[in-house]
């Protein structure tokens, strides 16, 4: 017997949205919504359109979170950010998003079955995920939810004619506007607050996040940090049997060094700590000398021995 769920899905396929956009068939789904490949129609181009799930549609607090979303990705112009090309709401209620269709796997399917990674690859992979924020952090929005199923990885050939990873940062699904209009800004988070909502994955969560503090970019280079953690050793610093436990280990505990778990992370990469508890230098400073460290450490083959601060500038400031 077919369950609601799924008939939501199956009823949604050649269905057109907006007049112009053909539904073609599901792709996948998540907490907050599902996503399909879908066609516009007067250009012919395949597209990926995210909806919210139907029963949390009337969910004042769940459609302003959508329309954030959308909101804040359509901002994002970096070849490492998803595009975002449209969205808005059917007369039904159905509130949707139209953005570009990846053709690839997700950072963490790429650590299941690649790792370990090259060192040379990691830092790339890292490099682009930084790149991308930068540019999010700069029009004031945090993505909140970084973890490997949020990067997208394909393949690309580059001018040289070589195979190289592209990165895409996806689902600023939670991301909050920390910039424009004041009145805005306060309304969302007491939206927030009133429910008591921490939102994001515990395993990446920044301390203050999980402590539901007031954040700034240098919660999401916190995440960095644990992605980082994780492609070196396959595993995050921090496990518990619920997400609560998981939090309070962030909060009162040192992680190990990567190279507990595997003897062969690159010690230059592992010597930090994902802490954003000190105030050594501002989130821009901190975002702007990661990037350059990183791409220092692929111009130079020398710089390896400096770019023991990459770990430290990444996810301890």
């Amino acid at each position: 017997m077919i369950s609601d769920a799924d008939a939501n899905v199956v009823a949604l396929v050649g269905r057109t949205i907006a007049g112009k956009y053909v539904i073609e068939s599901f792709v996948g789904g998540g907490a907050m919504g599902s996503v399909y490949k879908a066609r516009q129609i007067a250009l012919e181009k395949v597209v990926a359109i995210k909806v919210l799930r139907p029963g949390l549609a009337g969910d004042k607090l769940f459609a302003a979170r959508f329309h954030r979303e959308a909101k804040a990705a359509s901002k994002l112009d970096h070849p490492s950010s998803l595009r975002i090309f449209d969205y808005g709401e059917e007369p039904d209620g159905l509130l949707y998003i139209v953005m570009e269709f990846l053709e690839g796997r997700s950072l963490f399917r790429v650590i299941q079955e690649e790792w370990p990674l090259a060192h040379d690859r990691i830092v790339n992979i890292v490099s682009q995920v930084l790149a991308a924020l930068a540019v999010a952090h700069d029009e004031g929005i945090l993505h909140r939810d970084l973890k490997p199923e949020n990067i997208m990885v394909a393949s690309r050939v580059n001018d040289e004619g070589h195979l190289i990873d592209h990165v895409k940062v996806c689902d600023f699904g939670i991301a909050k506007i920390v910039s424009g209009s004041r009145a805005e800004n306060d309304a969302a988070a007491e939206l927030h607050t009133s429910e008591g909502l921490v939102v994001g994955t515990p395993e990446y969560m920044s301390p203050e996040q999980g402590k539901g503090e007031p954040l700034d970019p240098r919660s999401d280079l916190y995440s960095v940090g644990v992605v980082l953690y994780q492609l070196l050793s396959k595993q995050v610093p921090f496990e518990a049997d619920t997400p609560l436990g998981t939090v309070m280990r962030h909060i009162m505990e040192e992680p190990r060094k990567p190279s507990h778990h595997f003897e062969g992370a690159a010690g230059h990469l592992e010597d930090g700590r994902p802490a954003v508890r000190g105030n050594l230098v501002g989130a821009e400073e901190a975002e702007v000398l990661a990037v350059q460290v990183l791409l220092h450490y692929v111009a130079q083959e020398e710089a390896r021995a400096t770019a023991v601060g990459t770990a430290r500038l990444v996810v301890a400031v």
